[in-house]
């Protein structure tokens, strides 16, 4: 028998100028840890990326295009 689960994607916006950024993981947050902050990077000429928690949670980056 199969086991589903859904988890829900973890999307962060950041500025237009933004190159480093710090951001709240969800579902640090959700599993109570003290620290659910992650630190990140993206170059200007990205629109988007990706970064990971200390505790293996995916965020997806999203530059601020309006």
């Amino acid at each position: 028998m199969a086991s589903w689960a859904v988890l829900t994607e973890q999307t962060v916006w950041i500025s237009s100028l933004a190159t480093a950024f710090t951001v709240v993981c969800e579902r640090c947050v959700e599993s109570g840890e003290t620290f659910p902050s992650v630190q990140g990077t993206l170059l200007l000429d990205k629109m988007r990326g990706s970064i990971e928690c200390p505790r293996g949670h995916q965020l997806r980056v999203e530059r601020d295009g309006r």
